[in-house]
């Protein structure tokens, strides 16, 4: 199987049916279309010199034949991938959005020191080589979740146990498509660069990027929501 093929049947088919599914339901509303495009560009461009950095580093590898061609480093199929994630995950947070009842934003110290313990952590494993993927993931998730926890911490506290059911079932889905990708060659995780812990044939680390990219949109349409219920 190659990548294109993974896309389309694990990311695309199941999009374009809950895509559906919200617009017969009429819940993907002018500003939940404008929310899911405003956090889909700010994926993009926040992860892309991520990803290059970890696939020229040979933390991530693809094999000859898989993909159609490569943007710098990063198989366009990819970048798809990053784009088509954060608006299947803002499609599933449409389905809920009605019932989140969530106003204004307030600053809050206490997120943004929450948020610096896992960029500290990350700081820590990179220390060891075992430990680079994880550290990665946890300094390159640090800042968005700054922003988000110091400008909207008691919004998002308040309104997890609505959204938190997609969180956990979409994050659970996308560890056991990408356990079939890497089952099928489609890419592979380098094991020097991580820590070994596995549940089956999926590294720990990857549950732990799919659990923390489908929190960055959630939480960031979550305050998109308070923002402009205050307008």
């Amino acid at each position: 199987m190659t990548y294109l093929e993974f896309l389309i049947l694990f990311i695309g088919i199941p999009f374009v049916a809950i895509g559906l599914w919200a617009y017969k339901k009429q819940c993907l509303n002018q500003k939940n279309i404008l929310g899911i495009g405003i956090i889909s560009v700010i994926a993009l461009v926040y992860t892309t010199p991520w990803d290059n950095y970890l696939i020229m580093e040979n933390i991530w590898s693809y094999p000859t034949g898989v993909v159609l061609a490569t943007i710098g480093y990063v198989p366009i199929e990819e970048y798809g991938f990053m784009v088509m994630q954060t608006m299947f995950a803002g499609v599933l947070w449409s389905l809920v959005s009605n019932k989140v009842d969530v106003t204004g934003l307030s600053f809050s110290w206490k997120g943004i020191v929450s948020s610096m313990i896992l960029g500290i952590l990350g700081a820590y494993f990179l220390s060891k080589e075992s430990g680079t993927y994880s550290g990665l993931i946890m300094i390159w998730a640090f800042p968005p979740l700054a922003i988000q926890w110091g400008i909207g911490a008691r919004t998002l506290i308040s309104s997890f146990k609505t959204w938190m059911p997609i969180w956990a079932g979409f994050t659970l889905y996308l560890c056991l498509a990408d356990a079939y990708a890497i089952s099928e060659g489609i890419w592979t995780i380098t094991p020097a660069t991580r820590s070994g812990i596995e549940v089956g044939i999926l590294p720990i680390e990857e549950a732990l990027f799919f659990a923390l990219t489908n929190l960055f949109v959630l939480q960031g349409l979550c305050l998109w929501q308070a923002w402009r219920n205050k307008e």
